[in-house]
């Protein structure tokens, strides 16, 4: 019998070497050619992600979006398509649209400037493109294939699975406005995590200011949610927040004067989860929708708007975009100031005159109030001698000298309080004065005279605060008191504090307050030139 290995044919036959050659050459040979037809074809996923990374603005730039779920849960090779971008200019605005997430890259407000002479950007971010579009969970944005209708009008579409993802954004140049719809037809469950439309913004960096010298720029998130307002500064964070809101049909993002804001107009009301990133200088506002029925067809839809806190632009796009400017407050006081001042300047032309004009107005408004206080101020400057007498008097005496102050007064019919009520009366308006000018686009850059470039901006050489200063010494010192010497005293140095905290502050307001106080000086001193003192003697 014949050893059994005698039978086994050799593994290094001729035609077992032929097809082993066989297979590597056309293995090796494919491995080849999808190297030339994809680059990143077989290479480390890190190695991918860094080289797309590397190269994000690249309008050829090949990305790997929405991987293709099948009726049997696997999952497909992933779609490759590059970036898409349109851009468009007018001349207020000017941006990118990008086809990763539908948002907008480098918003530019033409007709505008910042105090350094730089054009307006809105929505600024490195990561996030605005108005941009995400599914829930996910860190990329969907990625649409879009098509141009027109300028400014931009329709793309996304596939997710079986689910068909369509955008329809349509700029309006009248009112610098966006309206945006989303459709999703064949809605599957992974909806239902919902999908969010985003506002980024870069926080600037935040001026020097201390409790004297406050910074007078901010930025802030505004949210309307469950019929109230609130507003979130987040350039004066000191650590990074997270805040969420439900039931919020309006959201914006900016600063004072200017802003990004979505507006819902859709059945399912979305919630808005705020984020500040102190220590990598970005603020991100995310709205989100969570269907909680699936339908197979569902449609959203949404305003968009970027630019200046314009009220009647704002009011021409939508009147609830008008609660964006936040006048805090006295807001019922801020927007008639806000319209009367407006008319004013369509009359003189100049907001430093309508500003002068306004101030000329609410002293006439409370004309009848100090009226009603100058008999009270007349008789406290007719007894003046007889409460210093009773000064001298009962200086050892406190609560003695309080009964016969009163008692003098009460005869001569003077009420030492009485021309504060014209102050109080007051005290409201300038607030509502400081918030108009804080958040109302109509002021900003806009000039005075002279030295004056910008009313919205402190005085850069600090002449109305100090004319402020000078004018309520004047004005202290002719009205009446029954203050002790020692606190007068005291008093005198309210003019130079209360300067010091408006050095900062818009010259606008100081301008107010200037005009404010000479126009009491005036007034002071034709109610009380006839006044003649009583000289009735102190009995001992």
């Amino acid at each position: 019998m014949q050893p059994q290995q005698q039978n086994d044919k050799s593994f290094f036959d001729p035609k077992t070497l032929i097809a082993i050659a066989a297979v590597a050459l056309v293995y090796f040979g494919w491995q080849t050619y999808l190297g030339k037809k994809y680059p990143n074809y077989n290479k480390p996923k890190t190695e991918v992600a860094q080289t797309t990374a590397a190269t994000p603005s690249a309008t050829s730039a090949a990305a790997t979006i929405n991987p293709v779920e099948s009726k049997s849960g696997t999952v497909s090779a992933p779609v490759v398509i590059p970036e898409q971008k349109f851009t468009f200019s007018n001349d207020k605005v000017a941006f990118t649209l990008t086809n990763f997430g539908m948002g907008l890259k480098d918003f530019t407000v033409n007709n505008y400037e910042d105090k350094e002479k730089n054009k307006i950007k809105l929505g600024v971010s490195d990561q996030v493109a605005l108005f941009s579009m995400k599914l829930t969970g996910t860190d990329k944005p969907l990625e649409f294939n879009v098509t141009e209708q027109a300028p400014g009008h931009y329709v793309g579409i996304a596939q997710v699975g079986e689910m068909t993802v369509k955008r329809e954004l349509q700029f309006d140049a009248a009112s610098s406005s966006f309206k945006n719809t989303i459709s999703i037809s064949k809605a599957t469950d992974s909806i239902k995590n919902g999908f969010s439309l985003l506002i980024p913004e870069h926080i600037h960096e935040a001026k020097s200011s201390s409790f004297l010298f406050p910074s007078y720029s901010h930025q802030d998130f505004f949210v309307g949610h469950n019929g109230k307002n609130e507003t979130v500064n987040f350039s004066g964070a000191k650590e990074n927040f997270k805040k969420g809101f439900e039931n919020s049909p309006l959201v914006s993002v900016g600063s004072q004067y200017f802003t990004a804001v979505v507006l819902d107009k859709s059945q399912i009301t979305p919630e808005v989860n705020l984020v500040a990133d102190v220590t990598n200088k970005s603020a991100l506002a995310e709205v989100t929708y969570k269907p909680v029925q699936i339908a197979p067809e569902m449609t959203f839809s949404q305003i968009f708007y970027a630019g200046p806190k314009s009220i009647d632009v704002l009011k021409s796009v939508d009147p609830e975009l008008a609660g964006v400017i936040d006048f805090g407050f006295f807001g019922m006081i801020s927007r008639p100031l806000l319209y009367v001042m407006k008319a004013f300047h369509g009359f003189v032309g100049n907001w430093g005159f309508a500003i002068i004009m306004l101030t000329l107005l609410v002293r006439l408004c409370v004309l009848p109030f100090n009226l009603m206080s100058a008999k009270s101020m007349k008789a406290m400057q007719k007894v003046q001698p007889v409460i210093a007498a009773l000064r001298e008097k009962y200086k050892d005496d406190a609560m003695r000298l309080n009964t016969e102050m009163m008692a003098v007064m009460k005869q001569h019919g003077a009420n030492p309080v009485g021309g504060c009520l014209p102050m109080l009366i007051q005290i409201p308006v300038f607030f509502a004065l400081y918030r108009v000018i804080g958040s109302s686009v109509e002021l900003y850059n806009s000039p005075f005279i002279l030295w004056i470039h910008d009313l919205s901006a402190h005085d850069p050489f600090y002449v109305l605060p100090v004319l402020m200063a000078v004018f309520m010494f004047i004005q202290q010192k002719i009205t009446p008191s029954t203050m002790d010497p020692t606190q007068a005293k005291i008093m005198l140095f309210l003019p130079l504090v209360f300067s010091v905290f408006m050095l900062q502050l818009p010259a606008g307001l100081t301008l107010y307050m200037v005009v404010s106080t000479l126009f009491g000086i005036i007034q002071q001193y034709f109610i009380m030139r006839d006044v003649k003192p009583v000289t009735k003697a102190v009995k001992a």
